[in-house]
């Protein structure tokens, strides 16, 4: 809830600068370049090029499976946003990929993750579907990301206890709190899908410090419109239940066809393991890599993620290290494509 709170006063504060769409654009485009500088920077040209060429073509693959995984996603995304009306007509999947693929990239450069990529989609739909839309399209699709996630993880639970070797008593404790907490933020999702959620983040937000007031300010005069938010939200579930399944189904499929990167680069490095393992590798780094969520760029999280998964499943750690790093590099080249797809002028 407080995430989806940041997001929309970010949106709020860049919307009440309508004029200055394109400078809020640029400047997202200016942070992703300075951020893409750092992590270079972080993790070195000469270990870059090392593991390209100790990895070889296969970087190619796991590059070429990501672009798979993201036409995926910008299909979930593009079920979302397409209810009927004449202006979702209008939204090209063209421009819901460019979309999807610049705002990955702006949330893994920033903090707290969405409090980049939901604000920056937001801005470049408002134009075509108008502010209700927009901000509605983007926090259903969140929402589909996140209980993806969650669905994941409650699958991947009793693999890791049928493939790991004598997991110890505090990892089968994680586990049983991650069940527990994987289940009971499904169940709130749901009432997220037939309440809607935008006023209950609004009234959240009004509390908060700092931006309290301009919250309140914003709800006096636009009730109306957060009112409408909410209904598309409740719309999609209540009404739509083949798009809203659909798009679950899409996200959900991503996220295992992206499990293979681990696959193929464990075969790289001569070290093959099967799909199951690299579905417990990428659940594990991902909750992770989740709690820790504040991190830019993940930073540690997420090698420590692939350590501890590695660990739990009788391999090599520093196998597990070697790869999450090679996801790194992956990362570098979306990232970069997708700060210069800022700059593209969007396909209407």
């Amino acid at each position: 809830m407080l995430h989806i709170s940041g997001v929309l006063f970010l949106f709020f504060t860049l919307v009440s600068m309508a004029d200055k769409r394109k400078l809020a654009l640029n400047l997202f485009f200016l942070i992703g370049i300075l951020s893409l500088g750092l992590m270079i920077w972080q993790i070195g040209v000469d270990v870059i090029w090392e593991n390209i060429k100790k990895i070889g073509w296969h970087f190619g693959t796991i590059i070429g499976l990501w672009g798979l995984v993201y036409l995926i996603k910008a299909s979930a995304f593009h079920v979302v946003i397409h209810d009927g009306s004449p202006e979702s007509k209008r939204f090209s999947y063209p421009l819901t990929f460019k979309l999807t693929v610049s705002g990955y990239a702006i949330n893994y450069i920033t903090p707290f993750g969405l409090l980049g990529g939901e604000p920056y989609k937001i801005l470049e739909m408002k134009p075509i579907l108008g502010i209700q839309k927009a901000t509605s399209s983007v926090l259903l699709y969140a929402m589909m990301h996140f209980v993806s996630h969650f669905i994941f993880w409650m699958i991947s639970i009793p693999l890791l206890l049928l493939i790991a070797p004598h997991p110890s008593v505090p990892v089968l404790i994680v586990l049983i709190l991650a069940a527990i907490a994987s289940m009971a933020l499904i169940y709130w999702s749901f009432t997220v899908y037939t309440k809607g959620i935008v006023n209950k983040a609004v009234r959240l937000s009004i509390k908060l410090p700092y931006i309290g007031k301009r919250m309140r300010a914003y709800k006096l005069s636009n009730q109306e419109k957060i009112n409408q938010m909410d209904f598309l939200i409740a719309d999609l579930y209540k009404n739509r239940k083949k798009d809203f399944f659909g798009s679950l189904t899409l996200e959900l499929i991503s996220r295992f066809i992206l499990c293979l990167e681990t696959v193929v680069l464990m075969y790289a490095i001569n070290s093959p393991i099967t799909f199951g393992q690299s579905v417990v590798v990428e659940s594990v780094q991902s909750f992770i890599t989740n709690i820790l969520f504040f991190m830019p760029m993940q930073l540690g999280s997420r090698e420590g993620g692939f350590a501890m998964a590695y660990t739990i499943l009788g391999l090599i750690a520093g196998q597990g290290v070697l790869v999450s790093l090679c996801f790194r590099i992956r990362e570098l080249f979306w990232t970069i494509l997708g700060i210069l797809l800022i700059k593209v002028k969007p396909i209407k």
